[in-house]
């Protein structure tokens, strides 16, 4: 005989509600590359607002959530050198793979690579 208790549908409700956050993190997350405080209170208004979650127990659930998100395990956009030429880098979205060519000059100084920075001591 199966019998649910009170405390397994506890369980079950936290975990598909932090189960929410997660897909709700994943599919915001582009929107705030530099900030994950804002994405962090978009989830909690998400499941107070929209799924009716606790105000205590949604700050929990998303904070739980988004230490599984992979995006801030992993860099998103990285720079890669080899594929540009001396005046271009290229961008390179890790998610999806995509790259776009921009100037060096449009980096700051700290992520020029080095061969620009020798460049541009034997022209000064």
């Amino acid at each position: 005989m199966n019998t649910i208790t009170p405390i397994s549908d506890a369980q079950e409700y936290r975990s598909s509600m932090q189960l929410a956050a997660l897909h709700f993190l994943q599919r915001h997350q582009g929107e705030h590359l530099a900030d994950d405080g804002k994405l962090f209170e978009r989830g909690v208004q998400y499941l107070v607002n929209s799924l009716e979650v606790p105000a205590f127990m949604a700050d929990r659930l998303v904070h739980l959530a988004m230490s599984e998100l992979d995006c801030l395990k992993h860099p998103v956009i990285g720079i890669d050198y080899g594929t540009g030429d001396e005046s271009r880098a290229a961008l390179v979205h890790f998610l999806t793979g995509e790259t776009v060519f921009i100037p060096l000059r449009h980096l700051p100084a700290r992520l020029q690579p080095p061969a620009a920075h020798l460049a541009a001591a034997a022209v000064n």
